[in-house]
């Protein structure tokens, strides 16, 4: 867990050194000064002066200081995550969109390493891979899931039959943890939840079209409930066959294109 842009970096390097991806979580109060009483943040010149162009511009549409903080933190904290895995400085890592919004690193030294970003609360994630794409999502492991509020729009047919007969809270685990992998997926995809969820299985999606995904859960004193964080990645060596192949291979050509609107946000 880096506290902050000083690291420690050394544990990711070597993550990404052995596994060719690595997965980071952080709190955002880490990257950023406090205000006065430790709950206003200081968004200072230095701090925003790593953004990019694009970074900049969105940043000021942000109305609420917290929002800013957040998204000021999680961009330098990418940053600094690709500066440490591709022997470059943070200040010359330039992140760039697609056209769904997902981001990707424009700088020749970090040629082909793939990054993800997600945050909830104070806590941010960001992971990089040099095999392939990424998603990553965290939500808290408390967050309220109802099936009778979300079944509809998050499962397909077996993954309905699978989970309609748990009980609670057992259904609700299970919930939060198909929402954060299907999440995670689609950001990968570069879709996020302009992907409908419902129309995809999972499981079958992800082993036919050689990605990997695991879930892990983060706890300490900034997390006393623990919260869920779900990496997907496109598998070394796999080529990308199944849902998605077009969206993954040429981003850019089709953007949001390919998919209608689900209202999901």
């Amino acid at each position: 867990m880096p506290e902050g842009p000083r690291g420690p970096w050394r544990p990711v390097r070597e993550a990404f050194a052995a596994h060719g991806r690595a997965v980071v979580h952080s709190r955002w109060r880490e990257w950023l000064p406090a205000g006065p009483g430790g709950h206003a943040v200081a968004l200072g010149t230095a701090a925003r002066g790593m953004l990019d162009d694009q970074d900049r511009r969105r940043l000021r549409t942000l109305p609420r200081p917290a929002a800013r903080a957040r998204f000021l933190a999680s961009r330098l904290l990418l940053k600094h995550l690709v500066a440490a895995v591709s022997d470059t400085l943070p200040a010359a890592v330039c992140l760039a969109y697609e056209p769904g919004g997902r981001p990707y690193v424009a700088h020749p030294q970090a040629a082909g390493v793939e990054v993800s970003l997600s945050h909830t609360g104070d806590l941010l994630v960001a992971a990089v891979s040099r095999y392939g794409r990424i998603g990553v999502d965290v939500e808290p492991a408390g967050r309220p899931m109802r099936y009778a509020d979300v079944g509809q729009r998050l499962c397909a047919p077996a993954e309905h039959a699978a989970l309609a007969p748990l009980a609670e809270p057992e259904r609700a685990r299970a919930l939060l943890r198909l929402w954060t992998l299907k999440e995670a997926y689609t950001k990968a995809l570069g879709q996020g939840m302009r992907l409908a969820f419902a129309e995809f299985e999972f499981e079958a999606v992800v082993s036919r079209g050689g990605w990997r995904c695991a879930v892990s859960e983060v706890r300490g004193p900034f997390s006393p409930s623990g919260h869920l964080v779900s990496a997907v990645w496109r598998q070394h060596g796999c080529s990308v066959g199944g849902f998605g192949r077009e969206l993954v291979e040429w981003p850019r050509r089709f953007g949001n294109n390919r998919m209608r609107a689900d209202g999901g946000g």
